[in-house]
């Protein structure tokens, strides 16, 4: 007999079999309850170096545009001869340098990144290239996903957050946020907005209406709230997730050294941000 589909699986899909996070990670669908949906994320040894290398590509994508890049390597002479190419980059400060908001922003990612491919779902705009002020964490919802062909089919908005140590107080402060009453997506029209500003009026026009719908309670939402941590992190969800929402999934990710595994990225990002411009 074939094992019934877990609840993890009908809200956000399947673990991926593909890309980097079949190769850095294993998975469990915990048994779930009325008031606990938790998938746990587990680090397989030795593909730290392996993984750092994909998330700085993505941190990448999602701080800064092509355009940009275009941009710095068009000026990239006169910038050497007038500044200096590392006091520029220094000042222009497009990755940001502060540990908490790249620990923020690392997570956020993550989870925006594991989503797209665990579900069929994905980003209409990266968020974190309209930051007006890059050192500190951008407002508005951590990770929105939709269905591009059908926006009104399904939504999915995720909050993350990271810890060096896990505790009682961050599982509750994301259940505070999404494990009382469903909680729906407050950004839907800054990306419409932005949408519209790059060319695409008719996406923009359907997330206006989609905005709508969703106020109207038309649309399905999932909550998806993540925790990057150290290694007890599993265990202390499982003992202080407490839900009231069906539609809330927590997905949890207990690392050694979770620090680590940002402030590599970020390095790794600055790195190859800086060749990029370098080489033609």
């Amino acid at each position: 007999m074939e094992k019934s589909e877990s609840i993890q699986c009908r809200l956000i899909g399947q673990h991926p079999k593909t890309s980097l996070f079949a190769e850095w990670l294993t998975h469990e669908d915990i048994s779930s309850s009325p008031t606990k949906i938790h998938r746990t994320l587990i680090e397989k040894q030795g593909m730290r170096e392996f993984a750092i290398e994909q998330i700085s590509d993505w941190i990448l994508t999602h701080h800064i545009a092509e355009s940009t890049l275009v941009r710095l390597k068009r000026k990239r002479e006169k910038i050497i001869k007038k500044y200096g190419l590392d006091e520029y980059l220094n000042q222009q400060q497009m990755l940001p340098i502060a540990e908490k908001t790249m620990r923020g922003n690392g997570a956020e990612i993550i989870l925006a990144e594991y989503l797209q491919e665990s579900s069929p779902l994905e980003i209409l705009l990266y968020k974190l290239r309209y930051n007006p002020n890059v050192s500190q964490s951008i407002k508005g919802d951590d990770v929105l996903l939709f269905n591009r062909k059908n926006l009104s089919e399904q939504i999915i908005l995720g909050e993350s957050k990271f810890r060096k140590v896990p505790n009682k107080a961050v599982v509750e402060e994301i259940t505070d946020e999404f494990g009382k009453k469903l909680k729906l997506p407050l950004s839907i029209l800054f990306i419409a907005n932005r949408l519209s500003e790059l060319g695409d009026e008719e996406l923009a026009d359907e997330l206006e209406d989609l905005n709508i719908e969703v106020k109207h309670g038309k649309v399905p939402v999932i909550n998806v709230g993540f925790l990057l941590s150290n290694h007890n992190t599993k265990s202390n969800v499982e003992k202080n997730l407490h839900s009231k929402n069906p539609n809330f999934i927590f997905v949890s990710l207990g690392i050694d050294q979770p620090e680590e595994l940002i402030s590599k990225s970020f390095s790794l990002a600055n790195d190859k941000f800086k060749r990029g411009i370098e080489n033609e």
